[in-house]
């Protein structure tokens, strides 16, 4: 009976990778990435492992619906780097989408803003056309830097996504930008 009304959206994005020819795979419960961005109003649906490439595993996590508010899922991508950084230069950056017309307009530029300590990735990444299309095609982004729980970066998505191939790529380029800054924080 639980299995009937348990959310599948990890289960739904990794058979989503899988039919891209990426090999992702469901992973245990109760890891200690599952608490990587995971607030108190949040609760992690799990990590999906992913073998291959810069981004290592995902974990999405789920605020419950009320009576006032729908459900909301965000998608955090982990791109493990064992470089070091203090804990009071962490980078915190997002995407800011701007529209045709506040709130209901069609989205035409994305620009990156927030705080990188001088890495470079703001300017970089609102340069990049293949990343603006993914914060286009799939929300906001934020990209945050971490040291505790485990070291390394995440990228942020603000919902439920399905990938393309493009995305993808898009997303894998994000992380070669991050993991080739300068790390002299």
């Amino acid at each position: 009976m639980k299995e009937l009304f348990r959310d599948k959206t990890r289960d739904k994005l990794t058979q989503n990778f899988n039919s891209l020819g990426i090999a992702a795979v469901l992973s245990e419960r109760n890891r200690v990435e599952e608490k990587v961005e995971n607030s108190w109003y949040q609760r992690s649906l799990g990590i999906i492992d992913i073998p291959e490439g810069l981004v290592k595993w995902i974990n999405i996590l789920k605020r419950d619906g009320s009576k006032n508010s729908p459900p909301r899922w965000w998608v955090i991508f982990g791109i493990p780097d064992e470089r070091p950084v203090p804990d009071h230069k962490a980078v915190d950056i997002k995407t800011i989408r701007e529209k045709t017309f506040p709130i209901f307009g069609k989205v035409v530029d994305v620009v990156w803003k927030g705080t990188d300590f001088g890495t470079g990735l703001i300017e970089t990444l609102s340069s990049d056309e293949a990343v603006k299309n993914l914060a286009i095609d799939i929300g906001n982004l934020t990209l945050h830097s971490y040291t505790k729980e485990f070291k390394g970066w995440t990228l942020q998505v603000d919902r439920r996504i399905k990938l393309t191939n493009e995305d993808w790529i898009a997303i894998q380029k994000t992380a070669e930008y991050i993991l080739s800054t300068a790390r002299i924080l």
